[in-house]
């Protein structure tokens, strides 16, 4: 199967486990409807890859603030990538309880839940980067 009938066959995982709330500190997030296990792919998003020639132009708007490293040095230059999911609205934490794979092949940014995530409880990744904001876990 070639790259790109791979992407052409992909599936959302339902996602009736998680919603989307406001939290008191950070805003908009990602939260656990149901006990989420560790090592469970919460979604695998599709991705719109960036060119890295406008990434800075992309770094001037709003969308700064939710798109992700796809390749290069994720502190200089590189590809970026847009995830189409609820992926882009995680939040980050100091002890993320989930975290984001790049999924080349498939063109995806993978969810997946590195220990066990309680109901209520927001699902939060380490963003990997220089942090633009105070953390507020």
């Amino acid at each position: 199967m070639s790259a790109e009938t791979a992407r052409a066959h992909l599936r959302p995982i339902p996602n009736h486990g998680i919603e989307i709330r406001t939290s008191s500190t950070r805003g908009r997030g990602v939260f656990a409807r149901t006990e989420i296990a560790a090592g469970t792919v919460i979604e695998t998003a599709p991705v719109l890859v960036i060119p890295a020639v406008d990434c800075p132009a992309l770094d001037r708007t709003i969308i700064h603030d939710y798109y992700f490293h796809w390749d290069g040095d994720p502190e200089g230059t590189g590809r970026g990538a847009i995830g189409l999911g609820v992926v882009t609205l995680c939040n980050h934490g100091s002890h993320p309880n989930a975290k984001v794979e790049r999924n080349f092949r498939r063109h995806t940014l993978d969810l997946i839940a590195t220990g066990r995530i309680a109901p209520g409880e927001e699902v939060t990744i380490d963003y990997g980067c220089t942090l633009w904001f105070e953390p507020r876990d």
